[in-house]
């Protein structure tokens, strides 16, 4: 985590584990207005860039609000409780602009352990 006080991330662990996933490096684009809710890093044993790379972010767009993350790649990991509850959150802070649902599941992933739900 980058930043737990944003609403999209409040109460969310400092660490947790993602179900095995893509992990989309060196982002492209103009990185105007944008805020960095939450990174991992891109091992380079594994191909990455070495970096800690933008896993959750907020772009203002005008009047508009915009919620990313490229997490999600294969129904397994859409079935991770951390990307379903961040996408959750995330949408309705797009929506809305706050987040009404603050407390976290008993099976949200822990640092050490990832969490899926079948």
């Amino acid at each position: 985590m980058r930043d737990n006080s944003h609403p999209i991330t409040a109460g969310l662990p400092t660490a947790w584990m993602h179900e095995t996933d893509e992990l989309y490096d060196l982002l492209r684009g103009p990185a105007l207005h944008m805020t960095v809710l939450a990174t991992a890093y891109a091992d380079p044993k594994r191909g990455g860039s070495g970096e800690h790379e933008p896993m959750l972010m907020t772009v203002n767009y005008g009047r508009g609000r915009v919620f990313h993350s490229p997490m999600g790649h294969s129904p397994r990991a859409m079935r991770c409780v951390g990307f379903v509850v961040t996408l959750q959150r995330g949408a309705e802070w797009a929506a809305t602009g706050r987040v009404a649902a603050a407390k976290l599941p008993d099976d949200f992933p822990t640092s050490d352990r990832v969490s899926v739900r079948e």
